[in-house]
């Protein structure tokens, strides 16, 4: 998974019966248009420059995008696409884990990729500046985010809790919805900035107190084998981790 998230099936899925050539012209301009969006930012970035990056003529980047909006509304839809594929994928399989250990493997796996792609896409101009310069932009990622947490926390926690590495004398509706706000309110550059941590170990900080609390004595003795969890270490020892790291979100 790259860090914007295009795939041609991820273009593909949106351009329907375009000629092929058409929709590999199409996802090399959007690879382009993300590299440049990450580095500097959708506003800062111009359509002479996309084409540029390519060696590509004014006129026929136009032919596939009429505006440079046009472009950032579908490297926007291709990433949410591609996401969503990735986690449907991953939800999936979940059922099917041979046992407990695979279960938790998929789990961390998952976790591991996806907080790294947030780390990077929080260190970069794009989302500050998506924020700032296009605020409906922003507020479609935040609704395709909140989905996209309540679908995954509920499934995981249901496969969990069936499992027994979850307790199941806890609503986990409510959890779920404890997690969303913690994700909504907290992982953001600014407040990585007031806390001097990064993306990841905001990440890995609100893992171990939230499911700190939920964990049976066989979910925290299984999730102490996989780091990405950090369910099996205690507060302290991930609060020193923190601390120790030199790495913090860009202002």
């Amino acid at each position: 998974m790259n860090t914007i998230g295009i795939t041609n099936d991820s273009v593909q899925e949106n351009t329907h019966d375009e000629p092929k050539a058409d929709t590999l012209a199409r996802t090399k301009i959007l690879h382009a248009a993300g590299e440049l969006f990450m580095e500097f930012g959708p506003s800062r970035v111009k359509m002479e420059e996309i084409a540029e990056r390519l060696a590509m003529s004014k006129k026929t980047l136009y032919k596939h995008f009429t505006s440079k909006d046009e472009v950032l509304h579908c490297v926007i839809d291709a990433s949410q696409c591609e996401i969503h594929n990735f986690m449907k994928t991953f939800m999936d399989g979940l059922p099917s884990a041979k046992d407990d250990d695979d279960f938790l493997q998929r789990v961390s796996l998952t976790i591991e990729s996806l907080s790294e792609r947030v780390a990077t896409m929080w260190r970069s101009p794009f989302m500050k500046d998506i924020e700032r310069a296009y605020p409906h932009l922003w507020q479609e990622f935040m609704e395709s985010r909140r989905h996209n947490i309540l679908t995954s926390v509920t499934t995981i926690c249901k496969e969990a809790k069936r499992r027994g590495i979850l307790r199941d004398d806890v609503n986990y509706d409510l959890f779920t919805l404890m997690y969303l706000h913690c994700v909504e309110n907290i992982m953001h550059p600014r407040m990585g900035n007031e806390l001097a941590m990064t993306a990841k170990q905001i990440f890995d900080m609100l893992m171990t107190i939230l499911f700190a609390g939920v964990l049976t004595p066989k979910g925290r003795e299984l999730g102490g084998r996989f780091r990405a969890l950090n369910l099996g270490d205690s507060i302290d020892n991930n609060d020193n981790s923190a601390n120790a790291s030199q790495s913090h979100f860009t202002a």
